[in-house]
């Protein structure tokens, strides 16, 4: 019976060539769609489990209380990593992790920049999977001196030469022998980086060390086996509670394998990443489902084809579960024959959705892992879904009524057909809006004015012994003609994440603590970086006491204090005490998924980090040229490199701008597909009506009377979904929209706009059959059948 229900099968694909080919091209469209989300799914829900120890290893968190509002923090004070390891047994292993910032790395000609150096303990390569394919993980430590770099770091700066004993230059100042190579770190790493210095080289460079009242730097552990992460918090909490006061402040453990879909910091949105996952995840399901509604449509729309066949098969002894097997055997056989034309389009395809979604998937994935497992579930559940209700349809004929002519040819389940219509353009249309407001999002982040002109501006960063010819270099720079202003900073303006508590004013609630986002600058910075004044001045060089006491605040801290005016109020802030000479206005230091919070400027040269330089509109080359010249004169033992803080700002929201390529390009290929089932109905819609047309046209109906005739009902279909989709997507994005402090609106005409394509691409794809069919010769049309 296979061989024969096989030969059926393979009779069936030739003889409908067109149906065949659309059943095929959308199942195969919908399965490529699927496996590329898969492929992205998987690759996010891979990080960090490569580790051995990956299930016994935690990052050290806390929550910080202000006045019932929790501040969530991924960063711990230097001292906590050994004072872990030396008084909580259940702790097998503790490390410290800190990038240490962008370095200038030089050995002989080679010289590049390096933003991706991290300070670790020793333990940190007992307790992480990045083996070491030169020297020993547990001694290449060992000294303050010493480094280890991934290979291709070291293919880098040495070639093919052998790297170890080499050594490597950092900032003109320090110098560091090369003792291990590691492995490159995979990208599916929480922790990138490509050399690691001993953590005791912070103490050298004048780090705060010892301080347990600072949160600068990343502590992971590793707990002995049947330890409860939760229980350990407690013991932690009380171990740092020796130390420092504790009483706002609540630690926890984050596992390290759900740090990359789930870590956040700061106030308000907790859903990381781990929202995007469900977001891909449901497109891939409604396009695969969009896909299979079309092989139910089309087969169950030619059931009269088969009614005679099922009808014999049951006269000649065939039960219904023999029948409903055929079917489900064909429609697995039509997933399979998809399948392989899915893995083509994959092939094809998959550069482009890598450089899309910022992945660096390859082919060698399907053989990985549950991969083969998944692909194999992918074609059965598609093949079971598709063929669900052909099957269990078609099985159902009565063969007294198949073999009398009884059986309507189609019509008796053309009300389920519409119904699969409407559900296939519901979620088309659901993906179109839903690409149209993520589009203007993006739009509004990119026009909002963020409070300061980030145009013409540039970030240099200050290396090694910049700071000291910062002064000489700023007064040559001002010189020139292209450059409107010059000050420096510790933080870009697109990104000041440093915060404390502590903060008091005359006039403020003892009880109540509050949370103060700072950056230090030097004079001139209000100016240069273009933010604008409320009331008061910013730092002067023509008042000397500014440098002591004087604090310029943000509007926002303002209206915190509570005061209309707050001009000479006595402020302190990071041990500092004095009075407020100026507020600036209120702009956009953070990502605007984050409400502007309280800010203060504070002026403390020794802590400069950037240069910025305001460049005159009009010919940008040359004033670049310009500042490059006057840089290599005044600083030439370091080479100019620069950043467009515009730029900056725009790569705040590249996850963003992912998931709106990903899901435009998705969207088109849902509408493809459900029109390609609304070629293929209205195909069959026009086949079994070439009569009706015939004498119609007789009659005198003209062309585009029966083109219309034909488009009515599909167009009612199209119209209808759009009144199921449009609810259901502004509840849906209304929710994402609610991760953005600043947002746009659910604008209608996104919804027209989807509503209108939508109806366009159906009416393209029915019009062209309608058409085809209103042009047939009358009497060819009568003699049909």
């Amino acid at each position: 019976m296979f061989r024969n229900y096989l030969k059926t099968a393979i009779r069936n694909l030739k003889k409908h060539r067109l149906y065949s080919f659309l059943n095929i091209a959308g199942l195969a469209v919908g399965i490529a769609c699927c496996l590329l989300i898969t492929f992205w799914v998987l690759d996010e829900l891979s990080y960090d489990r490569f580790n051995e120890h990956a299930g016994r290893l935690y990052r050290i968190e806390f929550d910080q209380d202000y006045s019932g509002e929790l501040f969530h923090v991924n960063v711990t004070p230097h001292p906590l990593g050994p004072a872990l390891e030396e008084e909580i047994s259940e702790i097998k292993n503790a490390t410290r992790f800190k990038p240490v910032g962008e370095i200038m790395v030089q050995h002989g000609e080679n010289m590049f920049f390096e933003d991706r150096v991290a300070a670790v303990d020793s333990s940190f390569f007992q307790m992480f999977s990045f083996p070491l394919v030169k020297g020993n993980r547990d001694t290449a430590l060992g000294d303050i001196g010493s480094l280890i770099l991934s290979e291709a770091a070291a293919a880098k700066y040495f070639g093919h030469a052998d790297p170890v004993g080499q050594v490597l230059n950092f900032n003109n100042r320090w110098d560091f022998t090369v003792t291990g190579i590691m492995k490159n770190v995979p990208k599916n790493s929480s922790l990138q980086f490509d050399m690691a210095v001993p953590y005791e080289l912070l103490r050298t460079i004048g780090v705060g060390f010892d301080s347990w009242d600072t949160n600068t730097t990343i502590t992971f552990v590793q707990l002995e086996k049947a330890v409860s992460p939760d229980r350990l918090a407690a013991k932690i909490q009380a171990l740092i509670s020796k130390h420092t006061s504790t009483e706002d402040q609540q630690y926890s453990l984050r596992p390290l394998t759900r740090i990359h879909l789930y870590s956040h910091f700061g106030f308000g949105d907790k859903r990381g990443n781990a929202q995007y996952i469900s977001i891909f995840t449901a497109i891939a399901a409604f396009v695969l489902l969009i896909a299979c509604i079309n092989f139910m449509n089309l087969s169950t729309a030619r059931s009269a084809k088969r009614a005679r066949e099922v009808g014999m098969r049951k006269v000649v002894g065939a039960v219904k579960g023999q029948i409903v097997k055929q079917f489900y055997g064909e429609s697995c056989l039509f997933t399979l024959i998809s399948l392989f034309f899915a893995l083509a389009i994959v092939w094809l395809v998959l550069p482009v959705f890598n450089s899309i979604s910022g992945k660096e998937i390859s082919l060698s994935m399907l053989t990985h892992g549950y991969m083969p497992l998944a692909i194999g579930a992918i074609v059965l559940v598609t093949g079971i879904l598709a063929g669900s209700y052909p099957a269990l349809f078609l099985s159902a004929f009565h063969p007294v009524d198949v073999l009398k002519g009884t059986l309507a040819s189609g019509s008796s389940h053309s009300n389920f057909r519409k119904v699969l219509v409407v559900a296939q353009f519901s979620m088309s249309i659901f993906l179109i809006i839903g690409t149209g407001i993520v589009s203007s999002q993006l739009r509004y982040i990119k026009q909002k004015n963020i409070g300061f002109d980030k145009a013409h501006l540039i970030s240099i960063p200050m290396r090694g012994s910049v700071k000291e010819s910062y002064d000489a270099l700023k007064k040559e720079l001002l010189k020139r003609p292209g450059v409107a202003g010059v000050s420096a900073a510790s933080d870009r303006p697109s990104f000041i994440a440093n915060n404390a508590g502590g903060a008091d004013w005359e006039g403020k609630d003892p009880q109540r603590e509050v949370s103060v986002h700072f950056t230090v600058v030097d004079y001139d910075y209000v100016e240069t970086v273009d933010i604008g004044m409320v009331e008061g001045r910013s730092y002067s060089p023509d008042h000397p006491s500014d440098a002591e006491t004087a604090f310029v605040v943000n509007e926002e801290l303002r209206r915190l204090m509570g005061f209309e005016s707050i001009l000479g109020k006595r402020f302190s802030f990071l041990g500092k005490t004095g009075t407020i000479i100026g507020v600036v206005k209120d702009f956009h230091f953070l990502s605007l998924k984050k409400k502007i919070e309280p800010l203060a400027l504070v002026f403390e040269p020794e802590y400069l980090s950037y240069i910025f330089v305001r460049i005159r509109p009009g010919n940008i080359a040359a004033a670049l040229e310009d500042i490059e010249n006057t840089w290599s004169r005044v600083v030439p033992e370091f080479p100019f490199d620069y950043r467009f803080i515009d730029a900056e700002f725009d790569a705040l929201y590249r996850s963003e701008e992912r998931m709106e390529g990903v899901l435009r390009y998705f969207s088109i290929l849902a509408v493809f597909i459900a029109c390609l089932g609304l070629f293929g109905l209205a195909s069959f819609a026009a086949e079994q009506r070439t009569k009706e047309i015939g004498i119609r046209k007789v009659l005198g109906a003209s062309m585009s009377g029966i083109t219309l005739l034909l488009c009515r009902e599909f167009t009612l279909l199209v119209l209808l979904a759009n009144i199921i989709a449009w609810p259901v997507a502004y509840l849906v994005m209304r929710n994402w929209l609610s991760g953005f402090a600043y947002r746009t609106s659910v604008r209608w005409e996104i919804f027209i706009w989807a509503a209108g394509l939508a109806l366009v691409v159906a009416l393209v794809t029915v019009s062209y059959q309608s058409i085809k069919s209103a042009l047939i010769n009358p009497a060819r049309a009568l003699k049909y059948e």
